[in-house]
């Protein structure tokens, strides 16, 4: 059934999304993501900010993380006055 519904509305959706709240979420930051620059972020300090007007799922700060983390000299989560170090790239010899 759920295959022939997707199949019927996949002319007519921009997108087409199976599960509950979170899926959705998920997905829609996931499309975010993938329009970021990533090679706007090499060897730069990054912090990513932890609170803000509108909740965002752990889903994205996973992925934000595991899509920064080869790019990065550091990545930090928070506020600037208050970051958390998440990682930090070892010096070279």
């Amino acid at each position: 059934a759920f295959m022939l519904l997707s199949s019927a509305l996949e002319p007519f959706a921009k997108n087409l999304v199976f599960g509950d709240l979170s899926h959705l979420e998920n997905h829609l930051f996931q499309q975010a993501l993938t329009k970021i620059k990533l090679e706007d972020y090499k060897d730069q300090k990054v912090i990513i900010k932890g609170c803000g007007k509108f909740p965002v799922p752990e889903y994205a700060y996973v992925e934000i993380t595991r899509l920064l983390r080869p790019l990065v000299s550091s990545l930090m989560y928070g506020e600037a006055c208050s970051a958390v170090p998440i990682y930090k790239k070892p010096k070279s010899k």
